[in-house]
């Protein structure tokens, strides 16, 4: 996403598992009919693709994930099994403490929205540092004027 290639998660993760499923039908792993999940479970790494081809096409996203984090753990050394895997894990999310610098700054910025709030009401507008930068009555016409939003904060005023 951070390359622009993707507009949404949504649209990433769509593109990942269309990904996936052109592996799995690249491997000629056989694909049953829709039917309901077999009693066994796989048994074979070819059966957790065919279980997982499964999953994703009734849209079992769950599921899916599911039977490739088995596989995976189950056959190490199967590359599509470790891909598949990796794909549907869930995201990780990593808290980075906010510096007394960037506290600071976010202090100053609802300051500044405080004491001006009613007179940009219904505007957005662009604060760097507590200072503002620009308003302008929709989002792209402010990003128009602004240029590069590197540490700036982009809000509207309700």
């Amino acid at each position: 996403m951070a390359s622009g290639q993707y507009q949404s998660t949504e649209e990433l993760i769509c593109d990942a598992l269309q990904g996936l499923r052109e592996q799995v039908h690249r491997r000629g792993v056989p694909i049953s009919p829709d039917t309901a999940h077999p009693a066994s479970p796989p048994q074979s790494p070819d059966d957790y693709l065919q279980a997982l081809a499964h999953a994703l096409r009734t849209g079992e996203f769950g599921r899916a994930r599911q039977v490739a984090m088995e596989g995976a753990e189950r056959y190490p050394a199967y590359d599509v099994l470790q891909t598949c895997a990796r794909v549907l894990a869930p995201s990780t999310v990593r808290a980075v403490p906010a510096s007394a610098a960037s506290r600071a700054l976010v202090k100053a910025n609802n300051a500044w929205m405080k004491a001006h709030w009613q007179d940009y009401r219904g505007q957005w507008v662009a604060l760097r540092d507590g200072q503002l930068v620009d308003a302008a009555s929709s989002f792209d016409d402010l990003v128009a004027h602004i240029g590069d939003p590197h540490g700036v904060l982009l809000t509207k005023i309700h």
